[in-house]
């Protein structure tokens, strides 16, 4: 596709939502159709309905081109009457052209030039640094579409996580390929951004710096994790603006005057369905939804305010269960938790789960991180900038740590804000957010990615308490290490953007490309969609398929148990279960099977090897049998001559 493809569909996609979330939010909350929020409540309801609408054709069955056009159409005539009438803008710091605003001016710049430069690599092919988008985020609608339906996916839990923006990269798909996919993340990131320089101003009543909003934009986009982010197909930064405008919905819905700070009900049901859109991109969220409930709960119990206060609770609770609940509900029809994979010992009948898989997973997610002590606690920030691998991808060695990096401008302005003048409260009440937040995170989990919903608020904070510095020393300082703190981050991503030019310019084809970044696998991939349309690949050590055009399936233990390996006495009785599930073909990636050959599954594979049950008819450039490399087999019916 043409590299015009992606961003016409995005023009497209969120001129639908705009369509329709017009309308939604008046219907939800008035007063914020006025709002300077507004085009970001907006553009939210309206990508969740579009989601939701997708999500709705794939359980009728009823995913094709002109279906997803038809509930696009809707929204498209909103969009064209509202532009028509002069309706539609996006509310930022307005920038003056005059010389006392030089600093506002230089960081939207520096906006703009970070979100260009992860947008380069929106165009880049899907590689080895976009996993979960090769596994799940992208290959799961690429299943969908070729069948028309959301089938039940046995293999894959992660199918079974809630997928508000898989939907969407659903819909972009079949017009702009994974460009146009990758694009909606994009946007995501740069939209949080935009709306963290509207709000940030509005969080502290009286003068605050001009520059606060697009500081906290800058702060937050220019983090190394975002920037790398906004130019995959990934879903944190969709998590983190559906949360972020909760937070800031419920915040703006304060009464005027009241010094009892009640939550307006209507903005509390606002918050709630915001909020219920990021239940429906990540499980993570539940934490932040019970935050935003808690908070609304004290302010009902401190308040005085009645009814009123109750109703805010009330309304809060029922918009975000109803729309985060469409994902939650279907986990329990189809298996059996809510919740699916987590939390086997609540619910013991969870599909092809078992106590085992569920250690092996809890011991995968709490891998990540520098450790669990006090000492590791105060030092979190620090480690967060500087070692930031050890919280992308559990390995502690300090080799690309710039990918997973959070900056280091968290480390060395966070301390100063005891310093700043005229903290309000709805700024303690977010660093309370925050801090609940942080605490679970380190006790759970310690995953950069989960941070992006906490960290976009906890921006707007920064930039308020670097502006209210007393003037002197501390303040100019403060500035300065601000100011390189930003050129670091865009320096830290600019050899990944730099990357991708090889083959954007031409110099390098996306074959040779993808050969480079998938060793051996995109090869795989190639020769596997050369088999006959109905064969079925088992696919070991490796979960990457959205290259595949052949139907596959995960056959690793403790991805499920499907195939009962410790029953299975030889490589005959296993190619018998592969072929039960219509398995033809049989891929291992050797490369990754360093550590695993005393495992009851390998030396199964072996046996099917040495007796023929397995013949190898594909093997990838520099591949050794049995070491390295990817192999394709062929399951034959019985034993070889």
């Amino acid at each position: 596709m043409s590299f015009l493809a992606a961003p016409l569909a995005l023009l497209g996609l969120l001129a639908a939502a705009w369509g329709w979330g017009r309308p939604a939010l008046r219907a939800v909350s008035r007063s914020a159709a006025d709002s300077p929020l507004a085009s970001f409540y907006t553009l939210a309801l309206g990508l969740g309905i579009l989601s939701y609408s997708v999500l709705a054709l794939g359980l009728l069955g009823l995913l094709g081109n002109f279906s997803l056009i038809g509930v696009a159409a809707p929204g498209w005539v909103l969009f064209a009457v509202a532009f028509i009438r002069g309706g539609v803008r996006v509310q930022t710091p307005r920038l003056r052209w005059v010389r006392s605003e030089w600093a506002s001016h230089s960081l939207a710049l520096y906006f703009g030039v970070a979100a260009a430069l992860a947008l380069v690599s929106v165009f880049r092919p899907v590689d080895g640094l976009d996993w979960d988008s090769l596994s799940y985020h992208l290959a799961a609608p690429k299943i969908f579409l070729k069948e028309g339906r959301i089938p039940f996916i046995a293999y894959d839990s992660h199918t079974h996580f809630p997928f508000t923006l898989e939907m969407l990269f659903t819909w972009m798909l079949p017009f702009s390929g994974a460009a146009g996919a990758k694009s909606v993340h994009w946007a995501f990131g740069v939209l949080t951004g935009l709306a963290l320089a509207a709000w940030t101003p509005r969080l502290r009543a009286g003068a605050v710096p001009g520059w606060s909003g697009w500081m906290a934009a800058c702060m937050f986009v220019s983090m190394p994790l975002v920037l790398w982010e906004m130019g995959t197909a990934y879903i944190d930064l969709g998590t983190a603006f559906f949360q972020l405008l909760a937070l800031a919905a419920l915040l703006e819905g304060r009464q005027p005057g009241d010094r009892s700070n009640t939550f307006d009900p209507r903005s509390a049901l606002l918050a709630g369905v915001l909020s219920g859109l990021a239940l429906g991109t990540k499980y993570t969220a539940l934490l932040q939804f019970g935050l935003l409930g808690l908070l609304t709960v004290w302010s009902a119990v401190t308040s005085g305010a009645g009814s009123v206060g109750w109703a805010a609770v009330a309304l809060l609770g029922l918009g975000g269960v109803l729309v985060g609940s469409p994902w939650y509900v279907k986990n329990w029809l189809w298996v059996h938790n809510p919740v699916h994979p987590f939390f086997f010992s609540l619910f013991p009948n969870s599909f092809s789960w078992t106590r085992h898989a569920e250690q092996a997973y809890q011991t995968e997610q709490r891998s990540f991180g520098l450790g669990r002590g006090p000492a590791d606690l105060l030092q979190v920030f620090w480690n967060l900038g500087l070692h930031g691998r050890a919280f992308y991808i559990n390995q502690r060695t300090l080799a690309g740590d710039k990918l997973g990096s959070l900056g280091v401008h968290w480390a060395g302005l966070l301390p100063l804000l005891p310093w700043s003048r005229g903290l309000g409260r709805a700024e303690l009440w977010i660093l309370l957010y925050v801090g609940a937040s942080m605490a679970a995170w380190f006790a759970m989990s310690q995953q950069t990615r989960y941070l992006t919903p906490v960290f976009a608020p906890l921006a707007a904070c920064l930039a308020l308490g670097v502006g209210a510095l007393p003037a002197g020393l501390i303040r100019r300082a403060a500035l300065a290490f601000s100011g390189a703190a930003l050129v670091v981050n865009l320096q830290m991503h600019l050899p990944l953007a730099m990357s991708a030019a090889p083959v954007l310019l031409g110099q390098v084809s996306e074959a040779e490309y993808l050969n480079q970044s998938l060793p051996g696998l995109y090869e795989a991939a190639q020769y596997v969609n050369t088999l006959p349309e109905e064969s079925r690949i088992a696919l070991y050590q490796e979960t990457r398929g959205y290259y595949f055009d052949r139907r596959y399936f995960w056959a690793n233990p403790l991805q499920h148990d499907l195939i009962p390996y410790d029953q299975l006495a030889d490589g005959a009785a296993l190619a018998g279960v592969l072929r039960r599930f219509g398995i033809t073909h049989v891929l291992i990636n050797y490369d990754f099977c360093r550590g695993v050959e005393a495992s009851d599954w390998y030396r199964l594979l072996m046996s099917g090897i040495e007796t023929g049950r397995l013949v190898e008819s594909f093997r990838s450039s520099g591949g050794e049998p049995g070491r390295r490399g990817v192999s394709v087999y062929r399951l034959e019916a019985s034993e070889a001559p």
